[in-house]
């Protein structure tokens, strides 16, 4: 009761990305403590949802992240606080809980450029999703860019793509931004002829560039059905398979298809972008702009590697 409650003042407070992630700990809570009544939770009982979740996320398999115990921590704080200031307990038991120490994982996400035998698969292999990678490698869109873009936002003339929205997932569907991610995020990129050849040969059958098989923008589970089904397409077209002993000839293959190419993301393609404009000669300043990133720093990460 007291945990949708704070949901309902939070939902006036917060955007919806973020009253997502609020719903997502008060359900770690509520998955650990069902049966417990409020006024009767103890600091223990907090601790012990914390210590397991730090050895073990039911969703994941994995540890919980250190900065995702710290947000759920103070979930739990905020809805206790709430219930003592209605008197309906005497302390906060979440304060006093303790994030347990983990083991330092030094392994990062890989992120890179794709070699030019990739780049290759991205251009040379038609899917519905080619028109998102298209973009992403050759004008260095984040994926939240890429779903709201607009033919009228391409200029073929002056061959310049511009951001100036980004979407905000909201259950099962997105929510348009009249404004990018940050204030540098609203930009006018260069784009090179390769892409406006190809955006100028595609069948234009909505106002968004890249769409879903229903012919409206994406929603969070139309874009990920849609990567997957990309990537299963390059795999089929691209992966070497001769360790298995067979060709599998359909990635609908009842046996299944392994899958043996990297798992590209759309990381990877902006990552790609950021790579083709450091080779060309182009300076960390413009670099920054045409990236959209609000902070040097980030460029020059991409420009030291």
């Amino acid at each position: 009761m007291w945990a949708q409650c704070w949901l309902k003042i939070k939902a006036g407070e917060v955007s919806a990305g973020r009253l997502v992630v609020y719903k997502s700990h008060v359900k770690h809570l509520q998955r650990y403590l069902t049966y417990a009544q409020l006024t009767k939770i103890r600091t223990a009982d907090i601790q012990e949802v914390i210590s397991e979740l730090a050895t073990n996320n039911p969703n994941t398999n994995k540890p919980m992240a250190r900065a995702t115990l710290n947000e759920l921590k103070g979930t739990a704080a905020q809805i206790c606080g709430l219930a003592v200031d209605n008197r309906m307990m005497d302390y906060n038991p979440a304060i006093a809980v303790k994030i347990p120490k983990q083991k330092v994982n030094n392994t990062k996400e890989e992120r890179r450029a794709l070699t030019d035998a990739e780049q290759a698969w991205i251009t040379d292999t038609p899917h519905r999703a080619q028109r998102a990678a298209m973009i992403m490698v050759y004008a260095g869109l984040r994926r939240g860019e890429v779903i709201p873009l607009m033919w009228n936002d391409i200029d073929f003339e002056a061959r310049t793509i511009s951001v100036a929205r980004t979407v905000e997932a909201a259950g099962n569907s997105f929510e348009i931004k009249s404004t990018a991610k940050t204030k540098s995020s609203i930009r006018t990129i260069d784009i090179p002829q390769r892409l406006v050849d190809f955006l100028q040969a595609q069948p234009r059958e909505s106002i968004y560039v890249c769409i879903a098989a229903s012919g409206k923008m994406h929603t969070p589970s139309s874009w990920s059905r849609t990567w997957k089904s990309y990537l299963a397409d390059l795999n089929l077209k691209y992966g070497d398979f001769s360790p298995f002993g067979k060709q599998h000839k359909s990635k609908f293959d009842p046996s299944g298809t392994p899958f043996v190419i990297p798992n590209i993301t759309p990381h990877w393609l902006r990552h790609t972008f950021a790579t083709m404009l450091y080779m060309t000669g182009v300076d960390v300043l413009t670099a920054k702009e045409q990236l959209g990133h609000a902070d040097i720093k980030t460029t020059l990460e991409i420009y030291s590697c």
